[in-house]
């Protein structure tokens, strides 16, 4: 492998492509090998894995997800990276850059036509689309089975602490999340303002729709009761709530995923 993170690789590849983060994109560049290693063995990485990862700048992660992995296709928006990425990735024969804006490829269609069972995503995730990503991976029906995240530090606590949230409430249905260490913001480049993490959500099955419809109405407004926030969903939401045992003054966030999941099977009823 080239050991692209290796600060002084990193740094010759971005002199050599005339290279600076780009702060529309939100990059930042690791360059600690070590981190790199341990953020794919918390991924579980195998060879029968196929991972997808989200913006691979250089390819730092990349081509030791490759080493790992049955194959890597990696999303990039910044098709300044080119060049660099045919040359930095020009050894990993098990790897697929695609120039498209992740958040806008239909996810499930690419994922159904990957042939393995084992899908996992991996991704240094720009802070600015965070939530768009963790949201589209926990909504998909498709056979992704993991998501493995680095983040700013404080997103990884709220989520790992269970705050409640559409979010939090979409992983305690999908399956479980765990912190897995803390990154300093001194191995990048440039260095962010504030420290990192990553996580790990392991996905053990998929999420109906309709359930999503019901978690994101129940906080639409947080601080109105779980009864105004069920009005759009049922004529009678009074009823609805006592057929599920459900205090109607009670705010989205003092709720289970347990009791979001009756107010659905309710509705599903109608």
């Amino acid at each position: 492998m080239r050991n692209i993170a290796k600060k002084s690789n990193t740094i010759e590849i971005l002199n050599t492509y005339h290279l600076n983060a780009s702060k529309k994109y939100g990059q930042n560049f690791l360059v600690d090998p070590n981190v790199i290693i341990k953020i794919v063995e918390c991924a579980h990485i195998d060879e029968e894995t196929v991972v997808i990862e989200i913006g691979p700048g250089i390819g730092a992660l990349t081509e030791v997800l490759a080493h790992y992995a049955k194959h890597v296709y990696a999303f990039e928006i910044d098709e300044r990276l080119k060049d660099v990425l045919d040359d930095t990735l020009k050894e990993c024969t098990n790897v697929d850059v695609i120039f498209k804006d992740f958040l806008k490829v239909d996810l499930d269609a690419f994922v159904s036509q990957i042939d393995s069972e084992k899908v996992a995503v991996v991704t240094n995730t720009p802070y600015y689309i965070t939530t768009d990503i963790i949201t589209r991976i926990l909504k998909s029906q498709s056979k992704i089975r993991s998501l493995t995240a680095m983040v700013q530090k404080e997103v990884a606590e709220k989520l790992c602490r269970g705050e409640k949230s559409p979010v939090t409430m979409m992983i305690d249905y999908v399956g479980s999340i765990s912190y897995e260490m803390t990154v300093s913001k001194n191995v990048f480049i440039p260095s962010p303002h504030v420290d990192s993490a990553v996580f790990h959500i392991e996905k053990e099955r998929t999420i109906p729709n309709h359930l999503v419809e019901i978690i994101y109405g129940a906080f639409k407004q947080k601080r109105k009761t779980i009864l105004n926030n069920m009005k759009p969903f049922f004529e009678e939401p009074r009823k609805a709530l006592e057929n599920c045992g459900i205090d109607p003054t009670l705010r989205a966030q003092q709720l289970s995923i347990d009791d979001l999941v009756k107010l659905d099977q309710e509705r599903n009823k109608l």
